[in-house]
């Protein structure tokens, strides 16, 4: 028997992390408690990629459910801010964390941290994965995208320059995509010069 089809689709948090992971500059804090942290599984085992995704988890336990879960958060948002200095931040809960109903916009707000931070509401019971990459990948352009800038001039003698946007982690096939569409546009390039 041959597997010919993989028709499982996660949670839309895991679209989420697709997502951070196929850029650069971006972390992912997700509020999950122990076990929704599956997910390094598909990208280091599944994709084999040979980092973790930028993804930092506030792994509450059940223990902490009688406590503050919002400052266990927090903190985590202020960590991964510390170490890894991203240009900007996605914030967002777990299918599990969903259920108690912290925040992760609002306390990543209050934080005030001198990047843009994008929170996600994934609604885990309603939508997939595939939504949540495509939801996030909006989200993301929508606080980011400066609409005065959209047309830079290219200085004199510049080469020209495209922008691929699309591809994401766990797409399985996106870098075979990336040197089949990357191809035609080199050769453009070239003959543009």
């Amino acid at each position: 028997m041959q597997l010919t089809l993989w028709t499982y689709e996660g949670p839309p948090h895991v679209g989420a992390m697709r997502i951070a992971t196929a850029m650069e500059g971006v972390h992912y804090v997700l509020h999950a408690p122990q076990g929704d942290t599956y997910a390094d599984l598909l990208f280091t085992m599944i994709e084999r990629l040979k980092k973790r995704p930028p993804v930092t988890y506030t792994t509450f336990q059940a223990r902490d459910l009688g406590g503050d879960t919002a400052e266990l958060f927090k903190t985590a948002a202020r960590e991964a801010f510390a170490r890894f200095s991203p240009q900007a931040m996605l914030v967002g809960s777990s299918c599990t964390a969903e259920l108690i109903q912290d925040d992760p916009g609002g306390l990543c707000k209050a934080l005030d941290l001198p990047v843009p931070v994008v929170a996600l509401e994934l609604p885990s019971y309603q939508r997939k994965e595939n939504w949540g990459a495509s939801e996030t990948f909006y989200q993301l352009v929508r606080a980011l995208a400066k609409p005065n800038e959209a047309t830079i001039p290219r200085s004199p003698g510049a080469k020209p320059r495209c922008n691929i946007l699309g591809p994401t982690a766990l797409g399985f096939r996106h870098r075979d995509d990336l040197k089949e569409i990357s191809k035609p546009l080199i050769m453009m390039i070239f003959i543009l010069v």
